[in-house]
């Protein structure tokens, strides 16, 4: 009886320690002490400013990166690299997308992806859904001393206490 009712006990634990997420999604919070903790639904990629104010303007709709990232990922929190190096947008993208599988060709390097030409370069085609604008952007060493993040080389996943400190709905939504 006793094992019984402690079972019990950690299974109400369990579910009352699961927190409603944007976009329907449930996950497990981590304490708030920890910085390591990642959400899988969240990753961090770093790109240059060029790119960043096509995809502003929505003259670029697709983010072209040579890995195929998780299906679990939702996000990315995109870090302006040089000269900016601030974390200044969160974007809701797509799974990854072969060639072929962009339907509308009308971004930029769109055409070139479907017809295979940027396969020295890409593999996998991201499209960006929304994207939104953080109302307080972080600087390279602010993410450094409030997280321990730093830019990633290729991406890394966010941390549990970035996202609980940024929330997605208190950004200032583009599109």
């Amino acid at each position: 009886m006793k094992q019984e009712t402690s079972a019990k006990t950690r299974k109400r634990e369990a579910s009352s320690s699961k927190a409603k997420l944007p976009f329907g999604s449930t996950r497990s919070r981590a304490s708030k002490s920890s910085s390591t903790s990642t959400s899988k639904a969240d990753i961090l990629i770093s790109i240059k400013p060029i790119y960043m104010n096509y995809i502003v303007k929505r003259t670029k709709n697709h983010e072209f990166r040579k890995y195929l990232i998780s299906n679990t990922v939702q996000r990315m929190w995109l870090y302006v690299s040089s000269p900016d190096q601030t974390l200044r947008y969160i974007a809701t993208i797509s799974h990854g997308k072969l060639p072929n599988e962009i339907e509308l060709e009308d971004g930029m390097g769109n055409a070139d992806f479907n017809a295979g030409l940027k396969k020295d370069v890409a593999s996998y085609a991201y499209e960006i859904k929304e994207l939104y604008q953080l109302k307080e952007p972080l600087a390279l060493t602010e993410m450094q001393e409030r997280y321990g993040v730093t830019f990633p080389q290729r991406f890394s996943y966010v941390t549990e206490k970035m996202i609980e400190n940024i929330v997605l709905e208190d950004q200032i939504r583009l599109f």
